[in-house]
C-alpha cells in the first residue's frame, strides 16, 4: 500500500475516535451520565455501545439532512471495512462492502478525471473525513480537532505523554 493510502486510513481512525469521544460525551450529557468512561452503557467495556450504536443514537438524536446522514453513515460503514481489510494490498480493496461506499464517495466528492481512481479516492476520504468531523463537532458541541498536515506538533523531549496523545503521535509525526 502506498504511503498516501496509508496516512489516509490512519486519519481516518483517528478521525473515527474523535467522532466516538464526541458522541460519547454528547449521549453523556443527554443522559445525565456523571463518569461516561466507566459507564456500563458509554465506557470501554463489552457492555458498553459499539461505535455503530452510538453513531446510530446521534442519528436519531438530531435533525441531520438526508446528505449529512448519508455522510455520517458511510463514514461508519468505511470505518468497519478500513478495519475488516486491514490487510489490503490498496485503497481500493479495502472498499469490500456491496453497497459501494466507493463510489458513493466519488459521486459525493467529484475529482477532476485525469486522476487515477486511488488518488479520487483519497482526495474523497479526506473530504469526508473533514465534512463528518465538522458535522459531529457541531451537533455535538465540541469543538473539532483539526490536525496539521505533515508537520511535527509534538516536542519529544519536553512532553510527557498519555497513552491517547502516544498513540496518536505514531501517525502524524514525519
Amino acid at each position: 500500500m502506498e504511503i498516501s493510502e496509508v496516512k489516509v486510513r490512519n486519519e481516518f481512525f483517528v478521525s473515527a475516535l474523535f467522532v466516538e469521544s464526541a458522541v460519547t460525551d454528547y449521549l453523556s450529557e443527554k443522559l445525565n451520565i456523571a463518569d461516561a468512561i466507566h459507564s456500563n452503557l458509554l465506557g470501554n467495556n463489552r457492555k458498553a455501545l459499539s461505535f455503530d450504536q452510538k453513531m446510530d443514537a446521534l442519528l436519531d438524536s438530531s435533525n441531520f439532512s438526508i446528505i449529512d446522514k448519508s455522510k455520517l453513515s458511510v463514514f461508519r460503514e468505511i470505518y468497519k471495512e478500513f478495519m475488516m481489510n486491514i490487510e489490503a494490498s490498496s485503497l481500493e480493496d479495502c472498499f469490500s462492502s456491496p453497497d459501494s461506499n466507493d463510489d458513493f464517495l466519488l459521486i459525493l466528492y467529484p475529482q477532476n478525471d485525469y486522476l487515477p481512481r486511488e488518488e479520487k479516492l483519497i482526495n474523497s476520504c479526506y473530504q469526508l473525513i473533514g465534512e463528518v468531523s465538522e458535522l459531529v463537532a457541531l451537533h455535538t458541541k465540541k469543538t473539532e480537532v483539526k490536525m496539521p498536515r505533515r508537520k511535527r506538533f509534538f516536542n519529544m523531549n519536553n512532553l510527557k505523554l498519555g497513552k491517547l496523545t502516544m498513540l496518536l503521535s505514531l501517525f502524524f509525526i514525519s
